[in-house]
């Protein structure tokens, strides 16, 4: 009698969440290798109940493999499981190959509670740790040396070995539905939800070969819009599964043995649609004080959202559609009322305190804090000192760094957007400033080559690219742009979300935003209303 399969959507959520991570940041060479998790070794008390290893196939070429071996193990008070999931894939940055890595291992009891759990990923520019414990109805998580806690209560969260035993139960009739509410290492902090229907069987041609199966339509909270078509046989065994990820491909998984898994995988070209070109240039985008935007995605059903506040409104939305104004700021040294370092108030901690990527209180960050601000009290005069510093201390600005931490970025002094970003805000935080990152797009006017966001520049229009930026709270409602990497603030920046990287592993809340707007995506300008007093071509009707 076969195994049953282990759940009708197959692991897709760590190749998105390192595959996102770098594509954000439009990163280049990886090829480091994670150290791989090991299950429990076996003594007699312990059985392997569960294996199963898959090609990855994106876009048509093979890209990795991915495995899953669950370990039962006899405990005083019952039996656990042990479910070990490794990932290895290569994908490509024009001619340059990314090689990323995942394990994660979780224990549960009987029931499906999840009792503990590790990961690590490999490949995004920095070594990324995280485990946790249960501790009554919550789980403790940590992350480069920081702690939080989840209430996530012992049974609201099920473990992999559960979710594939409750899928195995699903009678194969068209139109059944399910719902299962799953626990993901690379998203401790809450439930993510697995639901969707057996649509009805069929044959597929499956590696060469035809096969009667079942075809079944997921979906899961954690990737929301993104349909899921997996494919199992007769006796509940995994077969197939397509994802359709936006901006990257159709994801292909496709049950196979070790050895055909093992074989050298030769990667696809993900990032070729990541830059945005708009139907002409924006003049001098530092001499402009507003611009108008419109973006429209192919989508013209699902809303587009982006940053609605200060120096970025939103003018009119539909569904597909929507017009933004820009507004670069203008706050001077002598606008503010407070001097550094602000106290740690409750409305302010977000923006203050050290995090699993902003190391604040270790001794380079404060080091390179004092370098950067030496005695200036003025938070902003403070803030663009600190952009200064960073642009300068920075010295090979590259795309071989994916989403490197401040202090990792201290030592290497190595980076694209994101390390400029993140090492600004931490030397903002360390100085007493409170600071927060942005995601969203930043305009490479044409004829100028930026490694951080890109090394090709559309000659004529320029490109927008996915960037990050940093800001510095200098007072109610006022916020100054930290841009080291691109030297400075204007008009050509268009803010999708922003955020205090407060969470132990934030990539997966960053990427998500992020994802909606990657596919088919049009920028047009509308409109640019140049500075009073600047020189130069500028108003676009």
């Amino acid at each position: 009698m076969p195994l049953p399969r282990r759940q009708p959507r197959l692991n897709l959520s760590k190749f998105l969440g390192t595959v996102l991570a770098g594509w954000m940041a439009v990163i280049g060479l990886m090829a480091q290798t994670a150290p791989p998790l090991t299950p429990p070794p076996a003594n007699g008390a312990e059985k392997k109940i569960f294996e199963e290893w898959s090609i990855l196939v994106l876009d048509g070429k093979r890209c990795g493999y991915e495995s899953t071996v669950t370990t039962e193990i006899d405990t005083p008070s019952g039996p656990e499981y042990c479910t070990l999931d490794q990932q290895e894939f290569v994908v490509k940055r024009m001619t340059t190959n990314l090689k990323m890595t995942s394990s994660s291992k979780i224990t549960e009891d009987a029931k499906g509670g999840v009792l503990s759990f590790e990961q690590i990923t490999e490949g995004t520019g920095s070594h990324i740790e995280s485990s946790g414990h249960r501790e009554g109805d919550e789980l403790v998580v940590s992350s480069r040396g920081q702690t939080a806690r989840y209430p996530v209560p012992r049974l609201a969260a099920l473990g992999p070995e559960a979710i594939r035993r409750l899928s195995a139960t699903i009678p194969l009739k068209p139109g059944q539905p399910f719902s299962f509410p799953t626990f993901e290492s690379d998203y401790p902090q809450g439930v993510v939800w697995e639901k969707g229907a057996i649509v009805g069987s069929e044959m597929r041609r499956v590696r060469g070969v035809d096969r009667h199966v079942w075809k079944i339509s997921s979906s899961t909270s954690l990737m929301p819009g993104m349909k899921e078509s997996s494919w199992i046989d007769d006796k509940n065994g995994d077969v197939e599964s397509i994802l359709h990820i936006p901006g990257i491909g159709a994801l292909d998984e496709i049950v196979a043995d070790r050895a055909e898994c093992m074989k050298q995988p030769e990667g696809a070209e993900i990032f070729a649609g990541s830059l945005i070109r708009p139907q002409h240039a924006i003049p001098s985008p530092n001499r402009q004080s507003q611009a108008f935007y419109r973006i429209t995605t192919r989508d013209s059903k699902s809303p587009l959202t982006l940053w609605n506040q200060g120096e970025q409104r939103v003018i009119s939305s539909k569904p597909g559609a929507i017009e933004i104004v820009v507004t670069a700021p203008e706050i001077r040294a002598d606008d503010v009322t407070w001097q550094l370092p602000h106290a740690d108030t409750p409305e302010l901690h977000p923006y203050l305190q050290a995090s699993a990527y902003l190391e604040v209180n270790s001794p380079e960050i404060q080091a390179l804090a004092k370098q950067a601000v030496g005695n200036e009290k003025n938070p902003v005069i403070a803030a663009h000192r600190i952009e200064h510093f960073v642009r300068v201390y920075i010295t090979k600005k590259d795309l071989d760094i994916g989403f490197a931490s401040a202090q990792e970025t201290a030592r290497s002094r190595e980076g694209d957007c994101t390390e400029h970003a993140v090492l600004c805000a931490a030397l903002g935080r360390a100085a007493g400033l409170p600071t927060r990152c942005v995601i969203g797009f930043g305009y490479i006017p044409p004829g100028v080559d930026e490694p951080t966001i890109t090394n090709k520049v559309d000659r004529d229009t320029g490109v927008f690219g996915f960037h990050m930026w940093a800001e510095a709270w200098v007072g109610p409602d006022k916020w100054v742009a930290m841009d080291a990497a691109l030297g400075s603030f204007d008009v050509g920046h268009i803010a999708i979300l922003k955020t205090a990287l407060e969470e132990v592993n934030p990539l997966v809340d960053i990427d998500m935003p992020v994802l909606q707007l990657m596919e088919n995506l049009q920028i047009d300008i509308l409109k640019t209303v140049p500075k009073k007093g600047a020189v130069g071509p500028s108003d676009i009707d």
